[in-house]
């Protein structure tokens, strides 16, 4: 396959998924799918939350005009791909639910586990086939298990990252890109396929999701958009004669396992639920610093492009050392991250701060268009959300 293909592809995905985001808030309202103002809240308008239909819609009839028009890219994963859409629209269908009747995060739970299980059992897999042959059958069960875990982690983690506007959407485009680098180089079709298409998707949701949006994408997007990552990742090593990359599927979703860590550690720590939202993530400190979603979305946008050039360098440079020099990686970055942007001084001071003062030595400007005041900064961080 030759690039201007692959760009075919992308623009396809981006064409399909502009598109369909005004039918999908068409739906949102329809259905009473609407995210309210309240003094809790960012934004100032009703907001539709349904944007994960259009997601998921850009990406699935992309793939099913490239599998009928092109052929070549998905060619023999007819079985694997049908696997991939059943648990996806498992995924689906319960962040449409969540997003108009606020589901209990067991339930979620549940129905991710099943999807997790029923991908598995397709053939993806975390580790490449024989992996852990020394251990018998028990090393094929603890490959399998790690497997349901991965795609529940991931699912839920980049759910954690869709706090704010255009995080989400920006993180997944530049994720995409860097697995489409890394699933052409190694020879796998449907890795760089599917990748080419999430990076036109996410794109073009980003154009209506961009601070300040227009649509939210929803428990239904953002869990859709971890799924499919956490499974087209695992095509890097999960079939046979596979490498063993995942660790470098990690260090590219950086920013959101980061931040998922700290907020199960955190959760722990305070003797509160796992599934307890709260305010102490990365983008509502940086929130409550700068005042400013979009120049919050850069800075994430900055990290996670930080985060997949360190994990195409370590491929292409540095291969037989991959996978811990990208744990050490993602430790380190975690460790800078922390720091450059004072995030303990800001979680430690933030209910004692005062309009117009500076925080750790950043004044807090005015608000501007797509921005907000530092009084509804405060509020947003004192009001928990799943």
């Amino acid at each position: 396959m030759d690039v201007m293909l692959f760009g075919g592809i992308g623009l396809l995905g981006f064409s399909l998924s502009l598109l369909c985001v005004p039918l999908s808030g068409r739906i949102s309202r329809w259905l009473r799918a609407v995210d309210f103002p309240k003094p809790e809240k960012v934004h100032r308008i009703p907001m539709p939350r349904l944007g994960g239909l259009a997601i998921f819609g850009g990406f699935w009839l992309s793939v099913m005009f490239v599998r009928w028009i092109y052929a070549e890219p998905l060619a023999g994963f007819d079985r694997d791909l049908l696997g991939l859409f059943i648990g996806s629209a498992l995924i689906l269908g319960v962040g449409v639910l969540d997003d108009i009747f606020e589901l209990a995060a067991t339930v979620k739970l549940i129905v991710e586990v099943a999807a997790a299980v029923l991908v598995v059992s397709f053939g993806f897999r975390v580790l490449p086939h024989g992996s852990l042959r020394f251990l018998g059958n028990f090393g094929d069960m603890l490959v399998i298990f790690g497997s349901v875990l991965w795609v529940v982690w991931v699912t839920n983690v980049f759910n954690l990252a869709d706090g704010l506007d255009g995080l989400a959407a920006g993180i997944g485009g530049i994720v995409s890109l860097s697995i489409f680098v890394i699933g052409v180089s190694l020879g796998i079709p449907w890795v760089g396929a599917l990748s080419i298409i999430l990076f036109g998707v996410c794109s073009g949701f980003l154009v209506h999701n961009f601070p300040p949006a227009r649509i939210f994408m929803g428990d239904s997007g953002s869990l859709f958009l971890g799924f499919i990552f956490a499974t087209v990742i695992m095509g890097f090593s999960g079939t046979d004669g596979g490498h063993n990359l995942s660790p470098l599927g990690v260090l590219m979703l950086g920013v959101p396992m980061i931040d998922g860590v700290g907020a199960v550690l955190r959760r722990v720590v305070n003797g509160t639920s796992i599934f307890k939202g709260d305010r102490d993530h990365l983008h509502y400190k940086l929130l409550l610093r700068n005042g400013s979603r979009r120049r919050v979305a850069l800075i994430i946008y900055a990290m996670t492009l930080g985060f997949s050039g360190l994990a195409l360098l370590i491929y292409f440079k540095l291969n037989g050392q991959g996978p811990l020099l990208a744990f050490g990686g993602t430790c380190v970055a975690a460790v800078l991250v922390v720091k450059r942007f004072r995030l303990l001084e800001l979680y430690i001071s933030r209910y004692h701060l005062l309009p117009g003062r500076s925080v750790s030595g950043f004044l807090l400007d005015e608000p501007k268009s797509g921005e907000i005041s530092h009084e509804e900064a405060q509020v947003v961080m004192s009001h928990p959300r799943s």
